[in-house]
């Protein structure tokens, strides 16, 4: 039997709340760069505690999957649909993503890396979604001088029990 068709209320109700997580999402990584500056030495870990916390929101409406290259395209798509960036997924091994025009860190030159906020969540939708095969690291950031900010997939080697 066929999936019925969704209504344009439904889509456009759909396509509103992925505008509303979007907005939140630039006016926290704004608020919280005004909010803790610069130079604050634990910055890093509470814009990546609060990026987590966004990461489990969105991951309720992303497919559950083993592959993360399956996540990363389907975060990349809402990334780049919501004004947060240019999200381009490089295939290979290791696998690595990176993020152009990024919202958060665009014309930033802070002279250090500044995507906590997207490890924060996009760790959060991969542990989420896969039942924690590996996390992302920022290996090259705007905020430090790189033309992108770019990310490799850490996988976790699992212990056989």
């Amino acid at each position: 039997m066929p999936e019925p068709r969704r209504g344009k209320k439904a889509e456009s109700t759909e396509a509103r709340h992925d505008d509303e997580i979007a907005e939140s999402i630039k006016v926290t990584m704004r608020a919280l760069n005004d909010f803790f500056g610069s130079r604050v030495a634990s910055k890093e870990g509470r814009l990546r505690a609060v990026g987590s916390e966004f990461g489990h929101i969105v991951a309720k409406n992303i497919t559950r999957s083993d592959n993360p290259v399956v996540l990363l395209d389907e975060i990349a798509s809402f990334w780049n649909s919501n004004g947060l960036g240019e999200m381009e997924i490089a295939k290979g091994q290791p696998l690595t993503f990176t993020v152009r025009n990024c919202f958060d860190c665009m014309g930033a030159q802070a002279g250090e890396p500044l995507c906590s906020f997207k490890e924060g969540f996009i760790n959060a939708i991969l542990s989420d979604r896969t039942g924690g095969i590996g996390m992302v690291d920022e290996v090259e950031c705007c905020g430090s001088g790189a033309a992108a900010c770019k990310f490799r997939v850490v996988p976790f080697h699992r212990v056989p029990g």
